[in-house]
């Protein structure tokens, strides 16, 4: 089944978005010393916001207007009640809609009549086409990289992690200052997923996002490539007194071509739980805490906390809008700089997805102190609207 046509059919029902939390991070391996001066009694008093997704009978109505396939008009509707086969050679991704907050649908042509539910038993749980492929169509899709990936070493093969981008504040790279401020992942052909206190008080112009990019010390080794910004989209809740709903888009001026160096991860599928499986992080940022950043892209594979401990771990609160993930006995971790950058999970399929965005935590590689990662699960429909829907 083609990459696009799951892609489309993602849909159905992304039950409860919620949103919360939050100080910035990097990717660890040592551990340091337990330092709580900046949070000692300050317990960071955050509201929770839902939109409900019920699963209550879906209408066979027009909502709002759109541009569908041949830039046609159109209106959002439920995937039930627009024929699927109308999208299997074309590229769905930007014919996504979110309809009344609630659901996930597709800009259906208005000249099109369906009666029926002519496509719900196509429908899948997989937002982001993390199906299974065959040996023909290996590299068709997103998560896959063109090199086996292992987490057995500190440092990344070149090929490993392609959706991995490093954002500059483009003043200091005029300078010649090639020194990344944060991460990111690249989802589409033009957007990045990152945190929203990487971007604040930045506007487009201030920025530029490299990809393909793997050892700063060895010039164009992969390749890379720098992209202007044309737009810096953060979550409309975010609150940088408390890190709440820290998760930003920055949208690319020109799109990338894809290639083994440039490739997009998946979304996570909805309604996974992650509990102490094992899922990576990946940055260029401290090797430990206030220690050097690394010119090399670093890796290291972690668990994931139940929410329970986590939250027994911490003063700040944490809520079930994080995934909390480290090394139980210290050591291995994100840090500073790695700010932004997916935490990543590896599907059965061999697909990779970006199951967390990393956002805060309290030093680096400290023993009962995980890294808290934005849970992007919870944020799919808001991810959609700002990457996928074709305005009219």
């Amino acid at each position: 089944m083609k990459f696009q046509l799951l892609l489309l059919l993602l849909s159905v029902e992304i039950l409860q978005l919620c949103y919360s939390l939050s100080v910035k991070r990097n990717l660890v391996e040592k551990t340091e010393k337990k330092n709580l001066e900046d949070f000692i009694n300050r317990d960071h008093i955050r509201r929770k916001r839902y939109l409900g997704l019920s699963r209550k009978f879906k209408l066979n109505k027009r909502y709002e207007e759109c541009i569908g396939p041949g830039d046609v008009k159109g209106h959002c509707k439920h995937i039930d009640y627009c024929p699927t086969s109308i999208f299997q050679q074309i590229n769905t991704l930007v014919y996504l809609c979110v309809i009344e907050d609630r659901f996930v649908g597709v800009c259906c042509p208005d000249d099109i009549v369906a009666t029926g539910v002519a496509g719900s038993q196509l429908i899948v749980d997989l937002p982001a086409g993390g199906n299974d492929y065959d040996e023909r169509d290996k590299y068709t899709g997103c998560g896959l990289s063109s090199e086996r990936s292992s987490t057995e070493t500190k440092q990344a093969s070149i090929q490993e992690w392609p959706w991995i981008a490093a954002l500059y504040r483009h003043p200091q790279l005029q300078q010649g200052l090639e020194q990344q401020f944060c991460g990111g992942a690249l989802i589409t052909e033009s957007h990045i997923l990152t945190a929203s206190h990487c971007t604040q008080g930045l506007s487009a112009k201030d920025i530029r996002v490299r990809l393909g990019e793997y050892d700063f010390d060895r010039s164009n080794e992969s390749r890379s490539r720098d992209f202007e910004v044309a737009e810096i989209i953060e979550h409309e809740g975010f609150v940088l007194a408390t890190y709440e709903n820290d998760i930003a888009i920055v949208k690319l001026k020109t799109p990338t071509s894809f290639n083994s160096y440039m490739w997009p991860i998946c979304l996570p599928p909805r309604d996974r739980d992650y509990v102490n499986e094992t899922v990576v992080v990946a940055g260029w940022g401290q090797q430990y805490f206030a220690g050097p950043t690394s010119p090399v892209l670093l890796q290291v594979a972690i668990p994931v906390w139940p929410l329970d401990r986590c939250i027994n771990s911490f003063l700040q609160r944490v809520t079930d809008d994080n995934i909390c993930a480290a090394a139980y006995e210290g050591g291995k971790d994100s840090c500073l700089g790695d700010s932004g950058g997916p935490l990543m999970y590896r599907l059965e399929n061999g697909r990779w997805i970006t199951v967390g965005i990393v956002s805060w935590g309290i030093g680096c590689g400290n023993k009962n102190s995980p890294g808290i990662y934005t849970r992007v699960g919870n944020y799919l429909p808001w991810i959609i609207k700002h990457t996928m829907v074709k305005k009219p």
